[in-house]
């Protein structure tokens, strides 16, 4: 790796998943020097042209901090990067040692990093809401697979089950009677602890999100959009922009107070009454669904950067248009989407990997998606004979 030669100091992304590398996209496009950082050199994204990227053994434990130290290391005396992170538990690491980071890298929310810890537990988000007076689905916090049965017995069903560490074996699963929840016992005792919620009716058309970038609990920017589609449960396959008032106004008051600089969001599904319920929080970073942000008007880690050098930020407003469509978790996203609702093929479309300026992920992504077809055939076929 090269240091970048550039009268700004670069940016720092880790990861070059499609979250990654659409923030690499981004930043590169409004002429910021970017050095990304992976330890995979098999993912699609280590083929773009954008930035320098850097390999590392390690970017989702503690071995973050000294791969950190050694890009630093080769940086011009005095450079700061501005670091940016993809994931949960890339967050939690550098949080921990955010002091640390701070002599070396510029982190948006380093100053309230003891405060963004805690809201990564999902065991912590009832209380939170309830101190800001919004609402929860009812939930149990599992601890020992043993308790299981008596833990939910409160509850009613269906409901979903919820790791509370980041990154854990699975992020959501959806129990609709206690015979399926227990049969899931061993593959929750893998993960503990577990919250156990009930779950909110409707369909993922019913889940919103308002994402916003503070500066010491003060708005600097703000989106809002919808999911139409997530596969698995808990990941976003498709989603639209949306501005809403009353989305943003939540988001802001789950926020509120805590003081808190950085990307943050909120997501929340709308009840068969009407009334919204808190999911989860989104704390440290950007969402995967940040290219939707972009592609409609709100590139936040444009804003992110320009904020955390307290340079002046050209002003950004979201529009409506363009559909964000994660194509990797969900090859048929787009039949999808053109047989449920063929209005949205009249606007632009975002991909996570298709773009004509930087077009080898995107073939990469299909040769991997191709060579995978047949693994993926074999245990379709496995959970057809198993249910039958």
């Amino acid at each position: 790796m090269h240091a970048a030669q550039s009268s700004s100091p670069p940016a720092v992304v880790v990861g070059l998943c499609a979250h990654g590398l659409a923030l690499v996209r981004d930043l590169s496009g409004a002429g910021i020097p970017v050095i990304a950082l992976e330890s995979d050199g098999t993912l699609p994204g280590t083929s773009t042209r954008h930035g320098q990227i850097s390999f590392a053994q390690d970017i989702n434990k503690t071995g973050l901090i000294p791969a950190l130290d050694d890009i630093a290391s080769r940086l011009p005396p005095g450079t700061r990067p501005v670091l940016m992170l993809t994931n949960d538990r890339m967050v939690e690491v550098a949080g921990r040692e955010a002091v640390h980071l701070s002599r070396s890298f510029r982190l948006s929310w380093a100053d309230s990093a003891p405060r963004i810890l805690p809201l990564l537990e999902k065991g912590n988000i009832e209380s939170r809401c309830m101190a800001v007076g919004l609402n929860y689905p009812r939930s149990r916090l599992l601890t020992h697979a043993d308790a299981l049965e008596q833990t939910a017995q409160p509850l009613s069903f269906p409901v979903i089950a919820k790791p509370t560490k980041p990154l854990s074996a699975f992020k959501t699963l959806v129990a609709h009677s206690m015979t399926d929840l227990l049969t899931a016992r061993r593959r929750l005792a893998g993960s503990m602890p577990v919250v156990i919620q009930e779950f909110i009716a409707g369909s993922d058309e019913q889940i919103h999100f308002g994402a916003l970038y503070l500066r010491n609990g003060q708005v600097v920017a703000r989106f809002e959009g919808r999911k139409l589609l997530s596969r698995p449960m808990g990941h976003t396959t498709i989603a639209v922009s949306e501005p809403n008032d009353q989305v943003h106004d939540l988001a802001v008051r789950f926020f509120d107070g805590l003081m808190l600089s950085g990307p943050v969001s909120l997501e929340l599904k709308r009840g068969p009454d009407g009334r919204f319920w808190v999911i989860e929080p989104t704390v440290g970073r950007t969402d995967f669904w940040s290219g939707l942000c972009s592609a409609n008007g709100v590139p936040l880690p444009v804003i992110e950067y320009y904020a955390t050098l307290n340079r002046t930020c050209p002003t950004f407003m979201q529009r409506r248009g363009s559909v964000w469509i994660n194509g990797e978790r969900q090859p048929a996203a787009l039949l999808w989407l053109a047989w449920h609702h063929p209005e949205h093929l009249l606007h632009g479309i975002r991909g996570v990997y298709f773009n004509l300026s930087d077009p080898l992920p995107f073939f990469r992504a299909s040769w991997h998606a191709i060579r995978a077809l047949p693994m993926r055939l074999i245990r379709k076929i496995g959970r057809q004979l198993s249910s039958t």
